[in-house]
């Protein structure tokens, strides 16, 4: 499926010659905009709208540019990095959000893989990474 020339799977990028860290940053942004949805974590009701908001906020921007980063387009690429800058100025203006993003489990060995997990999904750790490859995504944009 494509609209114009921007195709939502596009063949290319499960060839072995695509920059890795390309098709790393697309799969993430579609990650990050639906893995939320996966778990419940147990907070006030506050922190929880907040941490809801603001994911409602990114759903479709995170879908549009994870599909446009793996189409090499610039426009994406740029557009990921505001939308991970604009996440971890949320998670430090609100850092008792933060808590939202960690699972808590009878078993310790559970709590830090599921919290590791959605801290890069969920949490700062996934925007910082977009960040660090911001550099090598730049390079690889078409336009």
């Amino acid at each position: 499926m494509s609209f114009g020339d921007l195709r939502i799977f596009p063949p290319e990028r499960m060839e072995t010659e695509f920059p890795w860290v390309i098709w790393a940053i697309g799969w993430l942004a579609l990650l990050k905009a639906f893995v939320w949805l996966a778990y419940e974590p147990v907070q006030p009701e506050n922190i929880l709208q907040l941490v809801a908001i603001k994911n409602l906020i990114n759903i479709i921007p995170l879908i549009v540019f994870g599909i446009g980063v793996w189409n090499l387009r610039r426009w994406a690429m740029l557009g990921i990095l505001i939308v991970a800058i604009g996440n971890l100025l949320f998670f430090i203006v609100n850092s008792q959000t933060l808590k939202a993003v960690m699972v808590h489990s009878e078993v310790q060995l559970y709590s830090i893989i599921l919290s590791g997990v959605t801290l890069v999904f969920n949490g700062p750790v996934g925007d910082f990474l977009i960040l660090c490859a911001a550099p090598s995504m730049l390079k690889q944009a078409k336009k």
